[in-house]
């Protein structure tokens, strides 16, 4: 019987050292509200970037990241500070990046229906 009382409290130790604790974001990092749109506008610049430079265009991504910041109203600091924070932190990052690839999977989506609507005239 005694057996019995150490394993159910070795699995009771196991149980709680396993439970992951509830992170608590710093004040000076960008809620995950804020990160989402961010990391959407980023992805769709890497890929519309990945590998190619369109003819004509000068800018480096740099200055297609600085754009990004500007337009969500955060530094470049905020925002890298707030992507290390979330990817020493999988438990919270995870649940924003699969809301980030459902909104990129539904543009992609929009944008292939406009494609095959568009008529080309010869």
């Amino acid at each position: 019987m005694r057996l019995g009382n150490c394993a159910v409290s070795v699995l009771f130790v196991l149980f709680i050292g396993c439970a992951s604790p509830e992170v608590k974001t710093p004040e000076h990092i960008l809620a995950q509200e804020q990160m989402m749109p961010i990391l959407v506008d980023i992805h769709v610049i890497e890929g519309a970037r990945n590998g190619s430079i369109m003819l004509g265009d000068t800018n480096g991504i740099e200055d297609y990241y600085a754009k990004v910041y500007e337009k969500h109203g955060i530094t470049e600091e905020q925002f890298k500070s707030s992507f290390a924070f979330y990817s020493d932190n999988p438990t919270v990052f995870i649940p924003i990046y699969e809301e980030v690839l459902d909104s990129l999977k539904a543009n992609g989506a929009l944008l292939a229906k406009k494609g095959v609507e568009i008529e080309y005239e010869d």
